[in-house]
């Protein structure tokens, strides 16, 4: 997991710049996230957990709904940036360093941990991901609820694509322009990820950065049996047509 933390350490700096409007974005996913949570939980939540929060896409979207989050993350430069991004639109999240495997107790579990942006990827042995789902697990009330979002792997493996079209954002004389190159082992259902990202300067020059990361192709019957070992129950996988976020949803419950 070092790697994982490197990564994002890297990256927190630049995250908003993979969103055309990374504002708007947190409003619309805490819009999705809390449809989900109502439609998941007809009990009901207030406390949500967001174990792999990064600058806090949807733990602040979440608070600005009337949820009381709290953000984990590996990344202690993803959390400081978090912190900055919470205050400036106007929440208090409480946002701590923390390893996914390894969640710190809590007295009062919570009635929802999410993982959203395809997070438990990152996990490439299987051992790493039973550790993180068997620390989720032990951080939510009974019938709790988990939800986490991953690319489609199942239909990505079949074609193994090479990665992602460039998104070009902003105003002429600043804009970004991002994209990213997947590389795969061709012996295993993992790939390296090369993400660019690259700035517009006001001289017409154009910056560069370069940050890659490891992913495991985590194909969906091979999450839904890694929650099922955890203790979960009523695992669900939830289409993009139907839930509004960008990737599969899976659902589950803890015993």
């Amino acid at each position: 997991m070092d790697q994982v933390e490197r990564f994002y350490d890297e990256l927190a700096d630049d995250y908003a710049a993979l969103f055309a409007d990374w504002d708007a974005s947190v409003r619309r996913q805490g819009q999705v996230i809390d449809r989900l949570v109502r439609r998941c939980l007809r009990s009901g939540a207030r406390s949500i957990l967001d174990c792999t929060c990064g600058i806090g896409t949807q733990a602040i979207g979440l608070s600005l709904r009337g949820y009381v989050v709290k953000g984990t993350d590996i990344s202690g430069a993803a959390i400081a940036r978090a912190r900055v991004e919470a205050a400036r639109m106007g929440v208090s999240v409480p946002f701590e360093v923390a390893d996914v495997r390894s969640l710190p107790s809590v007295e009062v579990p919570f009635d929802v941990v999410i993982a959203f942006d395809n997070a438990l990827p990152h996990l490439v042995e299987p051992r790493d991901l039973s550790a993180a789902l068997s620390s989720i697990e032990a951080v939510l009330r009974p019938e709790g609820l988990f939800l986490a979002s991953i690319r489609d792997y199942d239909g990505l493996l079949k074609d193994r694509p090479v990665g992602e079209a460039p998104r070009l954002f902003g105003p002429a004389g600043s804009r970004s322009l991002v994209t990213q190159a997947w590389e795969w082992d061709p012996t295993e259902p993992t790939y390296r990820l090369h993400q660019f990202i690259l700035r517009e300067q006001p001289t017409g020059d154009w910056s560069a950065r370069h940050l890659e990361a490891g992913y495991r192709a985590l194909r969906r019957g091979e999450l839904s049996e890694a929650l099922v070992r955890a203790g979960f129950r009523d695992v669900r996988w939830l289409e993009t047509v139907k839930t509004g976020f960008y990737q599969p949803v899976v659902s589950a419950r803890r015993l």
